[in-house]
């Protein structure tokens, strides 16, 4: 699994946006995306999305970023003690459009090349392409069920470590 990395500053703005796909294959867990602006303490400004209804923070608040790549895992305002974790707050995103709809056309050209060709082969693969997406959603789900706690450990040594720390720390 990759590194955690901690960003501390406060923030500079908050916007609020209500989610709508643009696209068909686009899905979001939540009906909301916010977008955070942070200053840190350098003075460099971060930008981050975030598709949640949780924000723990307002404009002006001291604030311990948790970032798992360049994704925004958690957050905590040094402001006022409130905390999210982004990965239990949401419902998890576990199966997608797009998959469902490529899972549908490899059935369907299995089936199809099974009914020109009679090979059982083909007929084998239609089944697989078919329990793809079950597969895929457990493992999505398993994953976020394994990184919650890491993100909430990390997000506990963030803390102890943040008050004098230079702007980016490594978190194991």
């Amino acid at each position: 699994m990759r590194t955690f990395w901690w960003v501390s500053g406060h923030v500079a703005e908050v916007q609020r946006f209500i989610n709508v796909p643009m696209r068909w294959c686009e899905q979001y867990p939540a009906r909301e995306r916010r977008e955070l602006w942070l200053t840190t303490t350098e003075g460099m400004d971060m930008k981050f999305v975030i598709h949640s209804r949780q924000m723990p923070a307002r404009r002006g608040h001291e604030v311990l970023a948790l970032l798992l790549g360049d994704d925004l895992v958690a957050l905590h305002s040094l402001s006022t003690g409130r905390q999210v974790n982004y990965l239990r707050s949401d419902p998890p995103l576990l199966w997608r459009r797009c998959e469902s709809a490529a899972a549908a056309a490899a059935v369907a050209l299995g089936l199809g090349a099974f009914a020109m060709t009679g090979w059982p082969v083909m007929l084998l693969g239609a089944l697989l392409a078919l329990a793809s997406v079950p597969v895929i959603a457990l493992i999505r789900l398993a994953w976020r069920c394994q990184a919650r706690p890491r993100v909430d450990r990390a997000m506990a040594e963030a803390r102890r470590q943040a008050t004098g720390q230079p702007l980016l720390k490594r978190v194991k």
